[in-house]
């Protein structure tokens, strides 16, 4: 393959489905790119859908974006590589695939696309345990084992770990061809630096551009999560601006992403090493474009990817309810109190473990609890969220809906009425069934001598008019 000394890339979104501004991504066009990419995968939408395999955003929505990228840079015959779907699972990874069979059949589009997958074997994971290797934990926290072990692995529901940026160089390379590369779970920065990488480029210019390429816009002001960025790297540094005109980038928007997402404003740990921004500057060349360069790579002692792991611990019920009487107000935390005792009470022929109650005072510190900065100074009105875990979802509805019309009709100080200490705005309401409850339970650093390993990759020919070859 021969090498290039300037890429040009377009970042289309901050996140497939959110939304890709066609007009942006039809201007960048007229910078020759090279590739169009774009991220659709995370754990900030939580532990269910890797749980339950399913997408995180919209069908629709995912489906628009997808549509749009795949017709505008086929006409212009621009590559594209994309990962979507959420989690990552393999079935999340099939419906984007499903998804990209319609738009070719719609608009008669003939498309090969390489697939990375990257659900992750428990059998591949039990075996490598057993050979010795230890995989700890990223952060401290009591549900996380501090190594990985083979009962982590058993009591999972589904395991993927996040690819990175070589899995994606070696399919392209020994792919020629290729119309684009439709990734499971990725490592975002590493989506956009994979190319970069393959034509020579130095690691850290490579990695810090794919940090500030990965979210489109939001390196931008005003920034936007539905626009797109163009990034133009060469061998010492790399321009970015957006292709909206109601767009501009200026240092303090590009240095602002590149401390997203990060405990240390300096470094960013990254498969095989970490990402040193601590010398890295950012030039307003013009208007609306901005030149970094000066970041460096620092290289770790060995290669590990992320591995996302969940497990099922029940099913939720809920009940929202709403709170305007003052002498409620006043007494909320004592109500809540009693009803909880009452309720643990009422149910004390159950196991302890077989359910959970809490509650969520909305209006009252309900967001960071006893650590917030500002305490609750009483208002007019709360909400007040009943949340249930429970073994099977119908105790979970029995919890639900016994705690909420306890709370409703609890007598406390003062009180002038015998019912009404809450008012739930919809019917049914008193218990609404959530369905299954997952955590993380495996959020691990996989030691791999091969980057490629884990992962399995496909070739996929999709012929327009809805055949698939």
């Amino acid at each position: 393959m021969s090498q290039k000394d300037e890429l040009r890339i377009f970042s289309a979104t901050s996140f497939m489905g959110h939304g890709v501004d066609k007009e942006s991504l039809e201007r960048a066009m007229d910078y020759d790119l090279d590739f169009v990419i774009a991220q659709g995968t995370t754990t900030d939408a939580g532990p269910y859908y890797l749980g339950a395999g399913k997408s995180v955003m919209a069908e629709e929505a995912l489906r628009r974006d997808l549509e749009l990228i795949l017709t505008i840079s086929k006409r212009n015959n621009v590559p594209f590589i994309i990962s979507a779907g959420g989690s990552g699972s393999d079935s999340t990874t099939e419906l984007v695939l499903e998804l990209i069979e319609e738009i070719c059949s719609q608009h008669d589009l003939e498309l090969n696309i390489g697939v990375v997958w990257s659900e992750v074997d428990q059998e591949y994971l039990l075996e490598q345990l057993e050979k010795g290797v230890k995989a700890g934990r990223i952060v401290p926290h009591s549900v996380l084992d501090e190594y990985l072990t083979s009962g982590n692995v058993r009591q999972t529901t589904r395991i993927v770990a996040q690819v990175g940026p070589e899995v994606i160089m070696s399919l392209w390379e020994r792919n020629p061809g290729l119309d684009g590369i439709i990734c499971g779970r990725s490592l975002d920065v590493g989506l956009y630096a994979a190319m970069p990488l393959l034509h020579g480029f130095d690691r850290g210019l490579a990695m810090h551009f794919g940090k500030i390429m990965e979210d489109g816009a939001l390196a931008a002001t005003p920034g936007s999560g539905n626009d797109g960025l163009l990034g133009i790297i060469r061998k010492d540094h790399f321009d970015v601006k957006p292709t909206n005109p109601k767009r501009k980038c200026t240092p303090e928007s590009v240095t602002g992403h590149a401390f997203y997402e990060r405990s240390d404003p300096s470094k960013e740990a990254n498969p095989g090493g970490d990402l040193d921004i601590s010398t890295a500057t950012y030039t307003q060349l013009d208007h609306e474009t901005v030149r970094v360069q000066g970041a460096k790579w620092v290289p770790a002692t060995e290669y590990t990817v992320k591995l996302e792991g969940v497990t099922q611990i029940g099913y939720r019920s809920i009940c929202i309810a709403g709170v305007r009487d003052p002498l409620v107000l006043q007494n909320v935390d004592l109500i809540l109190e009693e009803c909880k005792q009452i309720t643990l009470d009422y149910f004390a022929h159950l196991p302890q473990d077989d359910y959970s109650l809490n509650f969520k005072v909305y209006g009252k510190n309900a967001i960071l609890g006893p650590y917030d900065p500002t305490p609750y100074v009483q208002g007019h009105e709360i909400c007040v969220l009943i949340d249930v875990v429970a073994n099977t979802q119908k105790l979970a509805n029995s919890v639900c809906s016994f705690a909420s019309s306890t709370i409703s009709h609890h007598g406390f100080p003062g009180r002038l009425s015998t019912a009404g200490n809450i008012a739930i705005p919809f019917s049914p309401g008193r218990a609404v069934p959530i369905g299954e409850v997952y955590e993380f339970t495996i959020w691990h650093a996989w030691p791999l001598q091969d980057p490629h390993e884990p992962f399995r990759t496909t070739l996929w020919q999709v012929v327009g008019k809805g055949g698939q070859a």
